[in-house]
């Protein structure tokens, strides 16, 4: 139990800072980034897990659409990701990212799983997507205001990728 709980703690300090840490490298685009992010977390995951995964083999295979749906977002996550902190700012990104991947989650699950969404998350929902609104607002504000910013254009298109 220990154990466990310091390598979230690790994982969360390290994930919590790669966004900054990007930003001493300008040089490098987010792209190359998000691909050497992947490239190595997803090498160190993988065999990490591998026992797991060889245990569960069948029934991966019998829901192939979803891993490989899953597959697909795990590839897709870092290159947006690291492509909306280099256009919106460290913070926008990093808060739409957290901020809309429960939505997320529930919008699949309701999909995927018919569960229905019940009115204490709708409203919890609304209460997030209201604050993401607010921010990404004042951030475009801020970017028309000050010329040493992206523009707005710039920030709303990293907005989407977050």
């Amino acid at each position: 139990m220990g154990a466990g709980s310091l390598c979230v703690l690790a994982a969360s300090v390290l994930w919590g800072t790669t966004g900054t840490a990007a930003t001493f490298a300008p040089a490098v685009g987010p792209l190359a980034i998000g691909a050497v992010a992947m490239g190595f977390g997803g090498l160190l995951q993988a065999l990490v897990a591998a026992p797991g995964i060889a245990r569960q083999a069948p029934e991966l295979r019998a829901r192939l659409s979803v891993v490989l749906l899953g597959a697909v977002a795990v590839a897709v996550y870092p290159l947006a990701f690291y492509s909306s902190m280099h256009l919106a700012g460290v913070a926008v990104g990093t808060v739409i990212s957290i901020g809309t991947a429960p939505l997320a989650s529930a919008v699949i699950e309701r999909i995927a799983d018919r569960h229905r969404l019940t009115r204490r998350w709708t409203f919890g929902a609304a209460l997030g997507l209201t604050g993401t609104v607010m921010l990404c607002a004042a951030e475009a504000a801020r970017t028309h205001d000050d010329p040493g910013t992206a523009s707005v254009g710039a920030t709303l298109l990293g907005v989407l990728w977050a």
